[in-house]
């Protein structure tokens, strides 16, 4: 509860008057805009849940031709344009004394992306490629999570940033959690709807669009001058105080480590892999392991995220607490990528009985009943003669830990991240970072035809093992996973005072 009050609190504390970085009144505007960036976040993956469930049938109803081969052309444009446009957004940012300007951009497309999708039955005509489109607009605006993960870097003090992004990165699974809680209650509106004063017609598909379009619009106010104000405490702690004529001399004079750096920035990809994979071979194996058909797929399955994204919550509440009895450096090796290491090593079956339920493919008659095809593993899949079945306990303790160790992850490696870099403009190294998630978001659900062909074995074996190398060299190198420090010389010794208020291991 003490966590939650501190959230909505804007009053400053006697340790943040005591550094004397700024007044009252800036530290409160500051918290502002964090929350502004917070929301921005939490509209996103709105966006992105509430979508995700509704984009099938509604393309169906837009084409009934369509194929699902579309659909994958659907999901992944927001990663490929995310790809496509993060370092030229990032080195545009780099370039720019305010945020405001690129993020005002984002939002403009986001709410444009979203009144397309509303409208799409209204154009009548390329339906599915109007869909397209309005995605290829809502990937343009998710490239804002580059732009804010560089302003959260530089509107927190070393000491607050892990405290911010694992805010932060609530703010974005809250977003997901409203979006799959919301679109149930649009769904009773149906297909047909009712007509919006015979401009056009809102139902369970439309309403979606139009829902997301408003919060986009209230997001545009939020970025307004009267309530968003850029500020840079980030440069302030490293000069603490001095001239501002000296500040690129004191972002340049600290050394990169470029080793950690590209440590954090694999980690995070392969945080980004490994869950969107699970993610995508969650149906897949229910289906083909447990024998479950798809009404119990659906519903075991739904559970379990839900709870996971539960306990995803309470670990960024608590992140920063653990960070503060823990070093950050401890939390991460072990809470993050020991147990994605653990959750990969799970999922190896073990056992000598292989999946006895191999399922006939195609319906058959029967007298003169039709009979469905029975739940089990394809017998397409040669391997499920030999290869022993995944325990749903085991599966279970797996995906739990995978939780742990994705919202532990990528927390902490972006909040390291922007430690390493120090108080330098961070719009390209966060650009990088949006990349490298991309590029793993993309990849990820490729390890489905993995599965298809060589089982759980090669599957979740090459995963244990790319797990376990970058848990060595994280464990390796966890000394070094310090925070950038300008390179003090005789002449700036007496000029600059350096805040080493972070909890990294020492």
């Amino acid at each position: 509860m003490d966590v939650v009050t501190k959230f909505f609190s804007l009053k400053q504390s006697e340790a943040d008057r005591a550094l004397g970085l700024e007044t009252a009144s800036e530290y409160r505007e500051r918290w502002i805009s964090i929350r502004v960036m917070y929301y921005t976040g939490f509209l996103v993956y709105v966006a992105f849940g509430i979508i995700t469930t509704s984009a099938w049938p509604y393309l169906r109803s837009l084409d009934p031709d369509a194929e699902k081969a579309f659909l994958t052309y659907v999901f992944a444009i927001q990663s490929v344009v995310q790809l496509v446009f993060s370092p030229i957004f990032g080195w545009w940012n780099n370039k720019l004394p305010s945020v405001r300007k690129p993020m005002l951009f984002f939002l403009v497309a986001y709410v444009a992306g979203q009144i397309l999708y509303a409208l799409i039955e209204e154009i009548d005509a390329y339906e599915k490629y109007m869909l397209l489109i309005s995605r290829g607009l809502f990937g343009i605006a998710s490239v804002s999570c580059t732009i804010y993960r560089a302003y959260m870097s530089s509107a927190t003090t070393v000491a607050e940033r892990t405290k911010a992004m694992s805010f932060l990165s609530l703010a974005q699974t809250c977003g997901l959690l409203a979006g799959s809680a919301v679109h149930p209650l649009f769904s009773l509106l149906g297909e047909d709807g009712f007509s919006f004063i015979g401009l056009f017609r809102v139902n369970m598909y439309t309403a979606v669009g139009w829902f997301c379009a408003v919060l986009g619009c209230v997001n545009l106010i939020l970025m307004m001058p009267f309530v968003f104000k850029d500020q840079h405490i980030a440069l302030k702690e490293a000069m603490n105080g001095q001239d501002v004529t000296a500040t690129k001399d004191v972002w340049k004079s600290m050394e990169l480590k470029y080793l950690p750096i590209t440590l954090m920035v694999a980690a995070f990809a392969l945080l980004m892999f490994v869950y969107s994979a699970i993610q995508t071979l969650l149906s897949p194996i229910a289906l083909d392991q447990f024998g479950w058909s798809n009404e119990d797929s659906l519903f075991y399955l739904g559970i379990l995220m839900t709870v996971g994204a539960l306990i995803s919550c309470i670990l960024f509440l608590l992140l920063d607490p653990m960070c503060k009895r823990f070093t950050e450096s401890n939390v991460l090796v072990y809470g993050a990528m020991f147990a994605l290491f653990v959750s990969q090593l799970l999922l190896i079956p073990f056992g000598s009985d292989p999946i006895t339920s191999v399922a006939n493919e195609g319906n058959f008659t029967d007298g003169n009943s039709t009979i469905t095809t029975i739940p089990g593993c394809p017998a397409t899949q040669e391997w499920c003669q030999w290869i022993p079945p995944i325990g749903k306990v085991q599966f279970t303790i797996s995906y739990t830990l995978l939780c742990v160790s994705f919202s532990i992850g990528t927390t902490l490696s972006q909040a390291v991240f922007s430690k390493l870099l120090g108080p330098r403009p961070q719009g390209t190294w966060m650009a990088l970072l949006t990349c490298a998630g991309s590029a793993a978001r993309i990849l990820g659900p490729g390890s489905v035809t993995i599965y298809v062909l060589f089982g759980t074995y090669w599957t979740f074996g090459a995963g244990t093992i790319l797990a376990g190398l970058v848990f060595l060299w994280m464990w390796f190198y966890r000394d070094s996973l310090q925070p950038a420090k300008p390179a003090v010389t005789a002449e700036l010794a007496e000029e600059l005072k350096v805040l080493n208020s972070t909890k990294l291991r020492q």
